[in-house]
């Protein structure tokens, strides 16, 4: 007879291996520092870009106020030349400041040597307290004058703007020289050619709430 075969016994389930749990370990270790590692680089760099945009302005700024008394004077400069302080005239009332302005541009033109044909001037409806003065002008003269009488004008304070200038030569007529005239109406002629006559639209300017 045959003897009866007794049961096999199953081995015990093997572990896992040292190395295997060990590179699964590492690797769970690396996962954290690769999800925060990233935005911290990011953060990192812009804060350095935040740090050299102003390390520039610092730069610009230290150089502004390396020029700052050379830019000042010249501030002091235009202010003088163009302020408002040199530009508004003040008057108790429009037809004061009117009649300043017209005396102011009378005495430039006849300084410089021309004669005022016609002269004439309007205020302007404003807001407040300014109000505009519109002068127009007619003069007659020669080219040296007709000069001199602009830079008279440019040069009267408080200013008058010069809105427009037109200079006309009135071609004289032929004169026919009579008997014992001729020399003398050929002078006359000779004359008038070199007279010139200039238009001139000028704006003056009031604070009449001014001292």
């Amino acid at each position: 007879m045959t003897a009866p075969l007794s049961p096999r016994r199953s081995s015990p389930p093997r572990g896992l291996r040292p190395g295997f749990v060990l590179a699964i370990a590492l690797c769970l270790l690396a996962l954290p520092p690769y999800f925060y590692l990233a935005p911290l680089v990011d953060g990192v760099e812009a804060a350095a870009a935040r740090r050299a945009a102003r390390l520039a302005q610092l730069a610009a700024t230290r150089a502004l106020l390396a020029q700052q008394d050379d830019l000042a004077r010249r501030a002091a400069q235009v202010d003088q030349a163009l302020g408002v302080h040199t530009l508004l005239r003040t008057g108790v009332d429009a037809a004061a400041v009117q009649a300043d302005a017209e005396g102011d541009v009378r005495g430039a033109l006849r300084q410089a040597g021309v004669t005022i044909n016609t002269l004439t001037a309007r205020p302007d409806a404003g807001q407040g307290t300014y109000r505009r003065i519109h002068l127009a002008v007619s003069a007659q003269g020669d080219a040296v004058t007709v000069a001199n009488a602009l830079a008279a004008l440019d040069g009267v304070r408080p200013r008058l703007l010069v809105r427009s200038a037109r200079l006309r030569t009135d071609a004289p007529e032929p004169v026919v020289p009579g008997p014992g005239f001729g020399r003398a109406a050929r002078g006359s002629a000779a004359g008038e050619a070199n007279s010139v006559t200039l238009d001139i639209e000028i704006d003056a300017y009031a604070d009449l709430a001014g001292p």
